[in-house]
């Protein structure tokens, strides 16, 4: 029987541009659908199943919020501005020591869509949270 050990879903890293951002405290949306459609050609009784164009799910990058760190708030801020700027951007699965990396999605062409902070209250002790939503336009599992 093959030794397996389930990969945990707290041993992750983001990258944008190669660059280890290591606060992010959650990553949704790594999913993908493809459009299918029915071909009826020829002399078939029953439709084929044609599988077309991919469409990749909008991911949601959240971090505890760092005033002093403004890299991905200017990268937001070309959004606004009307010239996005598109960025790579790899999320890296790690082992349970959470040094080895065992694989990582890689997000080409992604552009910001969405940012949002945390609600603030003067009578909650949380922390702050940021979350960065990205479009991407190709994807690979590496």
């Amino acid at each position: 029987m093959a030794d397996y050990s389930p990969t945990t879903k707290t041993y992750f890293k983001v990258e944008v541009d190669g660059v280890d951002f290591g606060n992010f405290v959650s990553v949704s949306g790594l999913g993908a659908n493809a459009e299918v459609s029915d071909d009826m050609g020829g002399m078939d009784k029953n439709p084929r199943k044609v599988v077309g164009k991919v469409k990749y799910d909008t991911v949601k990058l959240v971090r505890n919020a760092d005033p002093r760190d403004k890299v991905l708030k200017e990268w937001w801020k070309t959004v606004e501005r009307g010239n996005p700027e598109q960025k790579s951007v790899s999320i890296v699965f790690m082992d349970r020591d959470g040094v080895t990396e065992i694989q990582r999605r890689n997000l080409f062409n992604a552009v910001p869509c969405g940012w949002t902070v945390s609600d603030l209250s003067s009578t909650d002790n949380g922390v702050i949270t940021e979350t960065l939503s990205l479009v991407y336009e190709n994807a690979e599992w590496a």
